[in-house]
């Protein structure tokens, strides 16, 4: 019988976001650039006399058996194996961009592989996680890394240099598959392939070094179609910050900042406005995972 444990969870940006393809099931093939965020969740794990999986989120409106949580843990569920009781605490907005859920299920795949004794590789549960969304594999790799085909393709790279970030949130939800069916409708070109810029495997990448290279194929088919975005995006352009993005298809958008003070004073400014706001910075390490995945 194992202890009760907890585990933070962290939410990630994508600093870029290109689509390189469509491929026959329907899915975007695409390059992008993760980055992980001290920003998180919080996954704690008890044992459960019932001998069920059961997952409580302080999201309510997240249903049990729709949550990724539940569904990671069917993966990997075996009869006789010992019941285990989830509690997610919830930090990281829903529908945001941000990966919350696709961070989730990383963490319980990792978690439940330790809890009842699986034995699976890191790699194995990467292919797992690629069942359950196309970012899960990511939270399973490094704090920062390069992807490409639906995500699940990952060349880990150095820390970034220490930066911070606000992120505002407003209150809509932006569906992905509409966003990836905006943006085929309004293609005027084919998408090509994308390599990695070599920069990136440098370590420390600086500020104004990642700023230089922030793009999102989707960014602009958002910002047309949801008005309240593009004013976030205004207003954060306006901030002083360095560089001003959306993440992932939405609804989301990110501001960075040299100093935490100055994303601070930011926040500020859109206090009264009626959006979610945080200031974090990169995550640099994976402290989170190393118990779990340390040599595998």
């Amino acid at each position: 019988m194992f202890k009760k444990f907890s585990v933070s969870s962290p939410a990630k940006i994508n600093l870029i976001l290109k689509i390189t393809g469509t491929r026959k099931d329907g899915y975007h093939t695409l390059a992008t650039l993760f980055q992980m965020l001290e920003l998180a969740d919080t996954l704690t794990f008890s044992p459960d006399p019932s001998g069920r999986v059961r997952v409580a989120c302080s999201d309510r409106s997240i249903p049990e058996k729709k949550n990724l949580v539940y569904r990671a843990a069917q993966l990997l569920w075996r009869p006789g194996l010992p019941g285990v009781r989830i509690e997610v605490k919830k930090v990281i907005p829903s529908g945001a961009g941000l990966g919350g859920g696709s961070s989730n299920a990383a963490t319980a795949l990792m978690a439940l592989n330790h809890i009842w004794r699986r034995g699976l590789s890191a790699q194995r549960l990467r292919r797992l996680g690629a069942g359950l969304g196309a970012d899960v594999p990511f939270f399973l790799a490094a704090p920062r890394a390069w992807a490409t085909g639906i995500g699940d393709k990952l060349t880990p790279l150095p820390p970034a240099a220490d930066f911070h970030i606000l992120l505002v949130k407003p209150r809509v939800k932006i569906p992905t598959p509409r966003v990836y069916h905006l943006y085929d409708e309004r293609l005027t070109k084919k998408p090509t392939l994308l390599k990695m810029n070599p920069i990136f495997k440098k370590g420390g990448t600086s500020l104004e070094e990642t700023v230089r290279f922030l793009e999102n194929d989707l960014e602009n088919v958002v910002l047309e179609t949801w008005p309240v975005v593009k004013r976030i995006k205004g207003e954060l352009t306006g901030s002083g910050a360095k560089g001003v993005m959306l993440s992932g298809s939405g609804s989301t958008v990110f501001a960075l900042f040299d100093s935490r003070r100055e994303a601070m004073a930011a926040q500020r400014a859109l206090s009264r406005r009626p959006w979610w706001c945080r200031v974090t910075s990169p995550r640099g390490d994976m402290q989170h995972a190393a118990s779990f995945l340390g040599g595998q």
